[in-house]
């Protein structure tokens, strides 16, 4: 295979795209995508020296990529007259880009993350006491989708009644990074997109009457700069991304890592035997199924990267996921160990300034959850019946539809 064969839109190469990653770190590293003209970086050197030059690669892509929906005049219509048209607040660059995140990092301070341990590991009890008597569990549904839902919902400051209807409206959200929808859905996330900013401004406002220990709390009674409030279109923004990345992405982890886990028994076992262990499985599930394949950067000058000339307002792309797979930094990138030195180093989360403002969270769920899963259950297996693993198609997020497991509950 040559780097012009690979497709990354293609469903197949999506649901498995590791081969098509290798051909491309080890043939082209960065490569200029011949369907869209974008250059695609796979391999873990050149993503560093991207993430860590904000000003000559900045994140202010929507002023070059223009998809389908951003262009849809329907999409446009909706947002302008029925809501808000998003500002992108996070996806600035410094210093502005720092002013937004030192208001939101207030809710996920290492502080308060650690204070949320207890109510995660009862959550955690909780939904597992509603399958374990079983012995098999759609594990999709009935632990890694509720689980970070209502973790990040507890944090926002919204109510446990309300979240069959947040769900929906988060999966709607992330549909248009799949950059595979028609006219006809690109309008229908349009309007649930809607719906959500409608539902966030009613609780801005009673945040600002009754202010809470939460997000949403923290958010409004904010001043940008020390000086000003946040306007609703930048209290929409945070608060859909707060919502939407600290849930579907986590979701996707959780389900990646117990498919790992059963097809890697003799990485369990040193698990089991020895927890301390949990923290670099963690790590590990993140680097092999990256939840977030790649992101976009724009070039704000001409420069040179990995040899090849990348023009003024070129569109780069980070894929994550080759570069978690990269064997010039990890040796042996296709296999699960537990022991593995380096493994922090993953770059699932990114790094640098726009490192992902959720990852101190997502890791305290994946290490919580997986500590008392492999104390609860005991011989884990995938249920007899699901032949075959299919990934949700789309270029963004990587997600295994459906995982049915089977096990003994532990004496």
């Amino acid at each position: 295979m040559k780097p012009d064969d690979v497709d990354l839109f293609d469903p197949g190469v999506q649901a498995d795209p590791y081969e098509a990653y290798r051909v491309l770190r080890e043939q082209a590293p960065v490569w200029r995508m011949p369907r869209t003209g974008w250059y695609v970086v796979t391999r873990y050197a050149e993503l560093q020296e991207v993430v860590r030059k904000p000003d000559v690669y900045s994140m202010r892509v929507g002023e070059v990529l223009r998809s389908p929906y951003q262009d849809d005049r329907e999409v446009h219509r909706i947002f302008k007259h029925q809501g808000w048209v998003n500002p992108g607040s996070l996806s600035t660059d410094p210093p502005r880009h720092a002013k937004y995140r030192s208001i939101v990092d207030l809710g996920f301070t290492a502080k308060r993350v650690r204070g949320l341990q207890a109510d995660i590991e009862k959550l955690i009890h909780a939904l597992i006491d509603t399958w374990i008597e079983e012995g098999e569990v759609d594990f999709i549904e009935s632990f890694c989708t509720p689980l970070p839902m209502r973790v990040i919902c507890d944090r926002l400051g919204l109510p446990a009644e309300d979240l069959p209807q947040l769900k929906a409206w988060s999966e709607a959200w992330v549909l248009p990074f799949a950059m595979n929808l028609d006219s006809d859905k690109r309008q229908w996330v349009a309007r649930m997109n809607v719906e959500l900013q409608h539902y966030f401004v009613q609780k801005f406002e009673e945040k600002r009457k009754h202010p809470e220990d939460d997000i949403l709390s923290d958010l409004v009674h904010a001043r940008f700069d020390g000086e000003r409030a946040l306007e609703t279109a930048e209290l929409l923004s945070i608060a859909e991304q707060v919502l939407v990345g600290g849930n579907e992405t986590t979701t996707n982890a959780l389900a990646s890592g117990m498919k790992l886990l059963i097809d890697n028994p003799d990485q369990e076992r040193l698990l089991r035997n020895d927890p301390s262990l949990l923290g670099t499985f963690v790590e590990e599930v993140l680097r092999l199924e990256s939840p977030t394949q790649g992101l976009f950067r724009v070039s704000l000058e001409p420069s040179v990267l990995g040899g090849i000339e990348i023009p003024t307002r070129s569109l780069v792309h980070l894929r994550f996921a080759a570069a978690n797979r990269d064997p010039d930094h990890f040796e042996n990138p296709d296999r699960l160990d537990v022991r593995r030195a380096n493994a922090r180093t993953q770059v699932a989360f990114s790094q640098g300034p726009h490192v992902c403002l959720g990852a101190p969270l997502a890791r305290q769920e994946l290490l919580l959850a997986f500590r008392i899963l492999l104390t609860r259950l005991a011989e884990i297996r995938i249920a007899e019946g699901q032949e075959e693993f299919r990934y949700v198609p789309g270029f963004t997020l990587r997600a295994l539809e459906k995982l049915r497991i089977a096990f003994r509950p532990s004496t």
